[in-house]
């Protein structure tokens, strides 16, 4: 038996290391391709975008969401990793998170009494909300690929990341077909949409991510 023991043992190999980035980050940015085809060929680019790119208010409503996926990515990078911890990146999205909700909230007072109604829900805060959230499905699928190929042992912090991941690039990536100009606007639906997503994210996570 130990003669058998040490054949079997001498035949093991290591198994190949996995670089986080190209197992959970690139097919994350390969399934953007599909949110980006929906907005353009189902929900329609804005139709004034020649116009829109020209105006501070779209770059900040996409940056900002942008941004908040961009600093949740190194965290979900190593979480991914077995006793892999989150660092500064939730933190720092979390810290945006806020600044944005104190931008909207400041841009409210300011706003007329007779248009702040508009300023919160414009035309299309309901569906803000569930369009942000069926984009955002195949950048968390595609996470959760990577992420099971990684064994990550924080699965709830890894899924709120990889939620604020999806749910950032997916807002980042609507923003190309809304109208809607008001920053309460994108501090409220938006931010609130990527939020679900994130916690949906953490919810999961110790479902999804288990092994």
């Amino acid at each position: 038996m130990k003669d058998l023991i040490e054949t079997l043992a001498d035949d093991l190999q290591p198994a190949p290391p996995r670089r986080p980035v190209l197992t959970v980050l690139a097919p994350m940015a390969a399934a953007a391709l599909i949110p980006l085809g929906i907005v353009v060929f189902v929900f329609g680019l804005r139709t004034d975008m020649e116009s829109a790119v020209m105006l501070p208010h779209f770059w900040i409503k996409f940056g900002v969401m942008a941004l908040i996926a961009a600093l949740a990515a190194p965290a979900l990078l190593h979480l991914s990793r077995p006793g892999g911890k989150p660092g500064n990146g939730l933190l720092a999205a979390g810290l945006l998170a806020a600044a944005l909700v104190l931008a909207g909230l400041v841009n409210l007072v300011l706003t007329s009494d007779g248009a702040r109604i508009d300023a919160l829900l414009g035309h299309s805060w309901s569906s803000c909300l569930w369009k942000v959230g069926l984009l955002s499905a195949p950048l968390f699928v595609a996470s959760v690929i990577g992420l099971r190929r990684m064994a990550p042992t924080r699965p709830r912090a890894a899924g709120l990341a990889a939620g604020l991941v999806a749910g950032g690039g997916a807002a980042a990536i609507y923003s190309l077909g809304c109208a809607e100009t008001s920053l309460t606007f994108l501090a409220s639906w938006y931010l609130l949409a990527v939020l679900v997503v994130a916690g949906t994210g953490a919810l999961l996570g110790p479902r999804l991510l288990r092994w």
